[in-house]
């Protein structure tokens, strides 16, 4: 009895946390022609961005506003995709497939920008 009641809210829990997840996430669309999309707003408690991406692109994620900010995961199909930090502000990604990719980012500051580009 006690297992099938842990079980029920593992289902429950797990259904919220997903619920939750494609409710927070913002997503970022580039502009027709192109390469990047920026975010500014709000980051307390951390922002969730979702963005289509191609297979073989070069994502960057740039911090071009206050404070600094950390790249905490950028998930797709495949995933947790690992970055390489190649500036201060900046962290690069290879894209192996394509389809979409959620980034979460936490920041310093409860109010940046961010800015996302995809490059082939």
């Amino acid at each position: 009895m006690k297992a099938s009641k842990l079980i029920g809210l593992a289902v429950i829990l797990t259904g919220v946390f997903n619920i939750n997840s494609a409710v927070a996430a913002t997503r970022i669309q580039f502009a027709r022609g192109s390469y990047c999309g920026m975010y500014s707003g709000n980051f307390t408690g951390g922002k969730e961005f979702v963005l289509r991406l191609a297979k073989g692109q070069t994502f960057t994620s740039k911090n071009v506003g206050n404070g600094t900010q950390y790249d905490i995961y950028v998930k797709g199909s495949t995933g947790v995709v690992r970055g390489e930090k190649v500036s201060t502000n900046e962290i690069q990604y290879y894209i192996p497939r394509a389809g979409n990719y959620y980034v979460y980012v936490e920041s310093t500051v409860p109010h940046s920008s961010i800015e996302f580009c995809a490059y082939e």
